[in-house]
């Protein structure tokens, strides 16, 4: 999960009405969320609209008033689609990542779906459609909703083939789910697109296991753990070879190699 400054930072708005009291108040939220808060009250009750409201949001999930932040996300996102301002689905695809944070997925496929429904008569690319759904398969799956996250997945991987992600996602997935034949196509599909990803070697491994195939989860495994030494993967890679009983292999260096005979 990203930090709160990284989410939070950059604004949402291209052209706020008071662009210089919207920045001062984002970048007011992290340093001193309390006085970030008297801002964003203050503001809105003059009439700041929805650059108000959204920093109100931010200034509260800095404060961990998770569930106000949630209100006021939702506040602000219908008061963007409102004004048909522009800006409604990146205020909903912020409002998930909150709703995340605060550990409320079925809130954040919620706004996830105001945002895939072209709010104020919005487009979007198909890669971020895709993104979307990718973001929204997340929350369905930490909401215990497994098959809406596979249709999910599906559409992405349907108007964006080329992404990576969401066949990645749909391998793991099928796998969790005992299908192994779709787990095992679908990572192939995201091999193509990135056959040296740690992620990738992972879940190799992982499918590998799962098949029984101890020796070919061990290989994919230590190259998850070779190529990423300092990813999430190459850490989990780490993790499934120590439950095995064995470590990653490390490349044989100079001082590791026999003396040569003269």
């Amino acid at each position: 999960m990203l930090p709160l400054l990284l989410l939070f930072a950059t604004p949402a708005f291209a052209a706020p009405s008071d662009p210089t009291r919207y920045r001062a108040c984002l970048e007011m939220a992290p340093k001193d969320p309390a006085r970030a808060l008297q801002m964003a009250y203050g503001w809105r009750i003059e009439g700041g609209g929805v650059a108000a409201q959204h920093c109100l949001a931010v200034a509260q999930m800095h404060a961990r008033h998770h569930d106000a932040a949630l209100k006021s996300y939702d506040a602000a996102g219908q008061a963007s689609e409102a004004a048909r301002d522009g800006q409604a689905i990146a205020l909903w695809r912020q409002a998930a990542d909150a709703a995340l944070i605060a550990q409320r997925p079925d809130q954040a496929v919620h706004f996830l779906t105001r945002a895939l429904g072209k709010p104020g008569g919005l487009e979007v690319s198909p890669r971020a459609e895709a993104d979307l759904l990718v973001l929204r398969a997340q929350a369905l799956v930490e909401d215990d909703k497994p098959d809406a996250a596979m249709a999910d997945l599906a559409r992405a991987t349907e108007i964006a083939p080329d992404g990576f992600t969401p066949w990645l996602l749909r391998a793991t997935l099928a796998r969790r789910s005992g299908d192994l034949v779709a787990a095992e196509s679908a990572l192939l599909k995201a091999a193509a697109l990135a056959p040296e990803s740690p992620d990738v070697e992972l879940e190799a491994g992982n499918i590998a296991a799962a098949k029984g195939e101890t020796d070919l989860a061990r290989q994919a495994w230590e190259a998850a753990a070779a190529d990423g030494p300092d990813t999430p993967a190459g850490a989990a890679a780490s993790a499934a070879l120590g439950r095995m009983g064995l470590s990653p292999q490390k490349p044989l260096t100079d001082a590791m190699l026999p003396a040569t005979p003269r």
